[in-house]
C-alpha cells in the first residue's frame, strides 16, 4: 500500500474550539481512522505537533493513490484547514529500485541543447 505523510493547519475558528474543548483531540483519532478508512485507507500513526508550522502530522497507508486524493480532496473542501501538504512515501527496497532504474535511465539522458 502506498503511504502518504500529510500535515495540516487547522484554520482559527477549529483551532479556537480545541482550545475551549481539548478533549475533542482525543477523538479524532477515531474520527481518522472512519475518515481514512472510508476510502480504504488506514492510519500508521499521528502527531499533534507544537512550535510547528503545521498543526497535526499523519501517515496513512492508502490501497492507491486514488484512494488518498479522494481524502485529499474532502479535507481541502471541509473549510477546516487554513494550508496542507501531501507527501508521497517511499520505503528503502523502493528507493533501492528507483536508484537502480535512475541509473539506467541517466545513460539515455542530456539536457537539451546538449
Amino acid at each position: 500500500m502506498p503511504h502518504y505523510m500529510i500535515l495540516a493547519r487547522y484554520t482559527p475558528p477549529v483551532l479556537k474550539n480545541l482550545l475551549s474543548s481539548p478533549e475533542a483531540l482525543t477523538s479524532r483519532n477515531d474520527h481518522a481512522d472512519a475518515f481514512y478508512g472510508s476510502v480504504g485507507g488506514k492510519v500508521v500513526t499521528a502527531y499533534f505537533m507544537r512550535d510547528a508550522r503545521w498543526h497535526f502530522l499523519v501517515i496513512v497507508d492508502f490501497p492507491d493513490h486514488e484512494a488518498a486524493h479522494a481524502a485529499i480532496m474532502v479535507g481541502q473542501a471541509s473549510g477546516a484547514f487554513e494550508a496542507g501538504e501531501v507527501y508521497p512515501l517511499t520505503s528503502l527496497e523502493e528507493a533501492v529500485g528507483a536508484l537502480k532504474r535512475a541509473g539506467a535511465a541517466g545513460k539515455v539522458f542530456y539536457p537539451p541543447g546538449a
